[in-house]
């Protein structure tokens, strides 16, 4: 078993390494995708959850992860004694039309194979997916703790 923590691309820094280190992980689970670009519900301490209008606009299609990119976060991971376990989902700019079978599906096909290519260059051993449009994200905050505590 592997002790990992999963880091959004905003919680991708020295100080986070860092932490998960200091917390007994070995590995990271990176999540590239920047769901919120900008927007309004792009929390900088949390997990991204969108609003009742969903999850927002997620990348640009014409720019995909590049191997220097895969690289350097690789080299920063490990510099703190961290090994990059996994990259969690693909940027749906990368691949809607796929899913959807619109008209860039074929050219989508093809970046999405790329970026596997680079992932494995750069020494990630696997890639996570889960293609929905809508997102997988839900949560509620309540007292659930013992003594009526507030979990975030």
């Amino acid at each position: 078993m592997k002790l990992g923590l999963g880091l959004y691309r905003h919680m991708l820094t020295r100080e986070n390494f860092q932490y998960a280190r200091q917390a007994g992980a070995t590995h990271v689970i990176v999540h590239l995708v920047d769901y919120f670009k900008g927007g309004a519900h792009n929390p900088q301490d949390n997990q991204p959850t969108g609003t009742e209008r969903g999850w927002g606009q997620a990348g640009d299609p014409n720019n995909l992860w590049s191997l220097s990119e895969l690289l350097d976060l690789n080299k920063a991971v490990k510099a703190e004694g961290l090994k990059i376990e996994a990259i969690e989902n693909f940027d749906p700019a990368h691949w809607h039309d796929v899913l959807l079978d619109g008209p860039k599906r074929k050219q989508q096909i093809e970046n999405v194979k790329e970026l596997i290519r680079r992932i494995g260059q750069a020494g990630i051993p696997v890639m996570g997916y889960n293609f929905s449009i809508a997102g997988v994200c839900g949560r509620t905050h309540q007292a659930y703790a013992r003594g009526g505590g507030r979990c975030p």
